[in-house]
């Protein structure tokens, strides 16, 4: 699979007469943005914001933050299976993409109803200190602020949002369709690999919302749409830089550091062999140990010399992940385990089930707020509603987003942060 990746740095947005891009300017023409959107009859209210890095500004209720690409040459869409896209496999051809720049889905919808409160909780500061810990902080963000007819079923609200956003995205990269590059890279497997090079897989945990949600089709981060439960799929590298995997976290999926590092080192120094997407959150430990299983199966056929692990939330979906580390090892592939710890105002281990076959592990530090983070100050200007839940295990209680609040609620999964540390 050969993909070319179409670079169009992006350093100031504004709004203006036209929608185009030209030597690092963004402009957006608002009110054709903002008509083409109302179009859909499921919105009922629409707006447009732009915040940049530093702003005083905290974005609440944020669903998605989407990137702008478009295909311009060879199958497939960008985002491809949401909201009724194509499924055709992509990572092939050419995509173009604007980096620097996201587009930011704000809305008070529940992303489907079920015990998951934890999702009422998440803000954007765009300011620091909890930029640090947040790569959307250092973008320039386009907020797509909306309401929508509360009549229709709560998969159709969603579609309907999601929608809105994916068409504002699609129009923004449009404007590069008939430009040159500043920036391409092609990621191709068509060449030889050195035998001797260490062969290398990618297990990526990705939680899925069926476990509490009972849906098979609960909008939350989809493998070419699909959010259900599953068996672990094997992906060409090129589908994940090609934007395969999406919502929620859209643009952390598409810019993933650890898929960009090991395809870039590909026939260099390792073999990338693929990546192992693997559904969390079963019911049942049965369940989640037949999983883990077959992941780790899956990695030994491919004849994995080493494998780097990850997953995107914590609790109940540690378990698949904990439990392919030691599968992995036991079949003698060898792991690197990248994982986010819990603070110690939670009175557990940092690790939920450590086990001794775990003796590589990168952390990316506490991603969860409590007493022992830094306090957030007050900010100039919310976007999204004033107040969010305290508590997101319990749902208990509420915070005004406004004033100071206790601190940074950022996981990050991938290594994105800025933050560090050493220790003693």
């Amino acid at each position: 699979m050969n993909l070319e990746m179409d670079t169009f740095p992006v350093h100031e947005v504004r709004f203006g007469a036209r929608t185009a891009y030209q030597d690092g300017l963004l402009e957006v023409n608002r009110d054709e943005i903002l008509d083409l959107v109302r179009k859909d009859g499921r919105l009922r209210e629409v707006d447009l914001e732009i915040v940049r890095p530093g702003d005083s500004v905290r974005i609440t209720r944020y669903r998605d933050v989407i990137e702008p690409r478009i295909k311009v040459e060879g199958p497939g869409v960008a985002y491809p299976g949401v909201c009724g896209r194509p499924t055709t496999t992509v990572g092939r051809g050419r995509t173009n993409r604007l980096r620097g720049v996201g587009v930011v889905e704000v809305a008070d919808v529940q992303m489907y109803i079920g015990n998951d409160g934890w999702i009422d909780t998440g803000f954007i500061d765009m300011a620091e200190p909890a930029s640090t810990a947040s790569p959307i902080s250092r973008l320039i963000n386009l907020c797509l602020t909306m309401d929508v007819d509360r009549n229709l079923h709560i998969e159709d609200q969603n579609d309907a949002l999601h929608h809105a956003a994916l068409f504002v995205q699609e129009r923004l990269a449009a404007t590069t369709i008939d430009l040159s590059p500043p920036e391409r890279e092609v990621f191709s497997d068509d060449k030889e690999v050195d035998p001797s090079l260490p062969r290398v897989v990618y297990i990526m945990g990705l939680r899925s919302p069926q476990h509490y949600s009972n849906s098979l089709n609960a909008f939350w981060t989809g493998i070419y749409g699909l959010t259900r439960l599953t068996p672990p799929w094997l992906l060409h590298p090129n589908e994940i830089l090609d934007s395969a995997i999406s919502v929620r976290t859209s643009w952390e999926h598409a810019n993933n550091p650890i898929v960009w590092r090991m395809a870039r080192r590909h026939g260099k120094d390792l073999n990338f062999l693929g990546v192992i997407a693997m559904r969390t959150r079963w019911s049942a430990q049965n369940e989640k140990d037949l999983t883990s299983l077959q992941a780790a199966k899956l990695a030994a056929m491919l004849h994995a010399h080493g494998a780097l692990i990850t997953y995107d939330a914590g609790g109940n979906d540690f378990m698949e992940v904990i439990r392919t580390v030691q599968e992995c090892e036991h079949l003698g592939v060898k792991t690197v385990f990248v994982t986010f710890e819990e603070p110690p105002s939670t009175g557990g281990p940092a690790l939920l089930e450590p086990l001794p076959e775990a003796d590589a592990i990168v952390s990316t530090g506490i991603g969860r707020s409590g007493p022992e983070r830094e306090p957030l100050p007050a900010v100039s200007r919310v976007i999204g509603p004033l107040e969010i839940v305290a508590d997101g295990g319990t749902r208990q209680g509420t915070l005004r987003v406004d004033g100071p609040l206790p601190g940074a609620r950022h996981g990050d999964p991938y290594g994105f942060g800025r933050q560090s540390c050493f220790q003693y």
